[in-house]
């Protein structure tokens, strides 16, 4: 709410200070205060700031041009009226000298609220204009600490154009300290010079003609303004026909980016080759592990009755240790052909694919009297046979960890932003927290060989192949209680 205009009047008359307060309450100047010598006008003037002040021209040991003086010491954009009774030209002229607005005589005071009014209104404006002055000044010197400490290099230029008004250069007219760095040039040596006379021609003119053309800014790399930098150019307009770019020095940002791209193409030259050698390796096994554990098994038929207990017994360990690591070496084949015999992906209906899981388990099931359950299962885009593996892997699971009670094993899917979560779940004997992350490693066994079969590779394969998918695995399960394994495949398929 904006506070009434405060107007203080210097006059040692009570009638006259009278006449005058009359003529202004009636015009709704209401807030007047009367000074009635020097020590009363300088009391009022330390007591509050006045809008404007009425001074009488001639007082006993004072007058209006040295009460105008005080006035302006203190207070030097409020307007003064000199008031008197009768002024000479010769007066006039010294007060309007002074500093004063205008004067009015008292013989015409009809004159005073107009002159008055006149000179709110450009006490006024000439404080909004202070103050908008004040807010630029405020405002540049903010522009210009933040153009100056900035850590980005920032130069300004202004289009240079031909007798037909095309573009055909720029010049640049103003950089701050962080580009003199960047580009390792002073800005005498920059400033007013084009960019022909710079560069040997007007680099990126294209881009910064489209960049005034169309007012939106544009980004790009360059390796020219500073020969051995990678320099991100962003270009903007800011003035007619001018435009300003924003550098920044991401010389060092390239620089890792090729060694992360070589290191890559180097862990996947490594990953090949090893997944190669796995797979020759394991390959290769199986013919001579066959053939261990084919004498073996001739050995018992052949010498059964000349061998003593202790040696059909060794016979026995032989065999069952070739055995577990024909297993083990046809599991890491299979382990291995995940990464290195990879087939194209294709939509497949996951229903289908999890009752051939269950068809080739159908011995396992019929063995331990298994209850299979499964939901509706959605289409997607998969490596139909390690779906398959991996569905099979996991009801496997679920079927050989069980515990006094017949195993049960549950298939469901649901939606989950942009992938499907499946659950494979079981009412097994449960595993405890802190061996849930391990059971995904490769050769990870929780139980001994005599309680439950296997190499403890199959769940390495079923992670191996969720991450092919683009997927995630976890387990969530308490002992005693049962687990329930997730994995995710994404909706659009991963090639």
């Amino acid at each position: 709410m904006m506070m009434d205009p405060r107007v203080l009047v210097l006059e040692d008359s009570r009638s006259d200070f009278e006449l005058a307060r009359r003529e202004l309450v009636k015009a709704g100047l209401r807030d007047i205060e009367w000074a009635r010598d020097r020590g009363s006008f300088i009391e009022a003037l330390e007591r509050a700031e006045p809008s404007i002040a009425l001074l009488d021209h001639s007082l006993p040991d004072f007058d209006g041009i040295s009460a105008m003086r005080l006035l302006r010491e203190r207070f030097p954009d409020v307007p003064s009226i000199i008031v008197s009774g009768a002024i000479g030209e010769e007066i006039a002229i010294e007060t309007m000298r002074a500093g004063a607005t205008d004067y009015v005589l008292k013989d015409n005071i009809e004159r005073l609220v107009p002159v008055t009014r006149r000179a709110l209104h450009e006490a006024e404006q000439l404080r909004a204009r202070k103050e908008v002055e004040r807010e630029l000044l405020e405002s540049r010197k903010r522009y210009e600490l933040l153009f100056s400490s900035i850590n980005e290099g920032i130069s300004m230029h202004e289009l240079i154009h031909d007798a037909d008004g095309v573009p055909v250069d720029y010049r640049t007219i103003n950089i701050n300290p962080a580009y003199e760095r960047m580009i390792d040039k002073p800005r005498g040596d920059v400033i007013g010079v084009t960019a022909s006379a710079m560069f040997g021609r007007p680099l990126h003119l294209d881009r910064y003609v489209k960049v005034m053309e169309t007012g939106e800014s544009v980004s790009f790399e360059d390796t020219e303004i500073r020969p051995g930098k990678v320099l991100l150019i962003s270009a903007f307009p800011f003035e007619p026909m001018r435009f300003a770019t924003l550098a920044v020095d991401i010389t060092y940002r390239k620089e890792l980016e090729t060694q992360l791209e070589e290191r890559a193409r180097e862990l996947a030259r490594s990953n090949e080759e090893l997944q190669q050698f796995a797979y020759v390796a394991s390959h290769d096994l199986q013919e001579p592990l066959r053939m261990v554990t084919g004498y073996m098994t001739l050995l018992q038929k052949r010498c059964d009755g000349q061998l003593d207990d202790q040696a059909k017994e060794y016979v026995r360990f032989a065999a069952e240790g070739a055995a577990r690591a024909r297993d083990l070496v046809k599991d890491l084949l299979e382990y291995s052909r995940v990464g290195s015999l990879q087939r194209p992906m294709s939509e497949a209906n996951m229903e289908h694919l999890c009752d051939l899981a269950c068809i080739n388990l159908r011995e396992q099931i019929r063995e331990e009297g298994a209850a299979i359950e499964r939901g509706p299962l959605p289409n997607l885009v998969v490596d139909e046979v390690q779906m398959v593996a991996l569905l099979q892997n996991l009801i496997s699971n679920a079927i050989k960890f069980h515990g006094p009670s017949p195993p049960r094993v549950d298939i469901s899917c649901r939606e989950d932003g942009g992938e499907w979560v499946f659950c494979v779940k079981d009412n097994g004997i449960g595993i405890e927290p802190s061996y849930q992350e391990r059971i995904f490693q490769i050769f990870q066994r929780l139980h001994g060989v005599g309680e439950y079969p296997g190499t403890g590779i199959g769940l390495a394969i079923c992670k191996r192949i969720v991450e092919r998918h683009g997927g995630r695995i976890w387990v969530e399960s308490s002992p005693g209680e049962g687990s329930s394994f997730f994995f995710t495949v994404l909706k659009s398929g991963r090639s």
